[in-house]
């Protein structure tokens, strides 16, 4: 078999092609950021205002409800939408565009147990310890995205999600606050990194 030997031009070029495809994963993640950021942020702060006597705690399980299904099938048709426009990604793409979907399932799956556990009465507060771990996937998960597509601000995610693991350790505040904390950060830390690549996507189509 013989040996195929590329130039130093054609392997930047090939790396730039592969930054590329992945920067244009990234930036499709963005609507999903930006939705399931806002919607976490804003009903985790009717969670934190219904318990603390402000807003009904008995509608809460149907924002919760609203907020899975919306969430669900907003998932669902947009990424049928993108696999239409760009189809299926594979290679160095496909792990990109899994990463944050992973991250986000993650997520999910975490909030929805300890919502329960608190509506069942079997827990009182969510774990702080649970959200560090949380919070140090999602600064992995930014971190690893700025190198493989070159946005470079992405790295200012992950470093303001590993805050988020110091502040969860150290611990600074009182349990009455840990919700209002939680929305604060899904709202700056996931929406607004999502609203910010879906303007990349915008002016990479322009």
């Amino acid at each position: 078999m013989t040996e195929q030997h590329f130039t130093a031009e054609e392997n930047l070029a090939f790396i730039r092609s592969v930054m590329e495809k992945a920067r244009r994963q990234t930036t499709q993640s963005g609507p999903f950021l930006a939705v399931w950021g806002t919607m976490s942020a804003l009903v985790t702060l009717f969670q934190y205002l219904a318990l603390t006597g402000i807003f009904p705690l008995a509608y809460m399980p149907y924002l919760w409800l609203l907020f899975v299904v919306v969430g669900t099938a907003y998932t669902i048709l947009k990424s049928r939408s993108l696999a239409r426009q760009s189809g299926t990604p594979c290679g160095n793409e496909l792990v990109t565009a899994n990463l944050f979907t992973a991250v986000g399932i993650s997520i999910f799956i975490f909030f929805l147990a300890n919502i329960a556990a608190i509506m069942l009465g079997t827990l009182k507060h969510m774990g702080v310890d649970i959200l560090a771990v949380i919070s140090l996937v999602m600064a992995i998960a930014f971190y690893g995205a700025s190198y493989s597509t070159g946005i470079k601000w992405l790295r200012l995610v992950a470093f303001g999600w590993w805050a988020a693991v110091v502040l969860f350790i150290v611990k600074p505040f009182a349990n009455d606050y840990l919700l209002l904390i939680i929305a604060l950060l899904d709202f700056g830390l996931l929406a607004i990194p999502g609203f910010k690549l879906m303007a990349l996507a915008k002016n990479d189509r322009a």
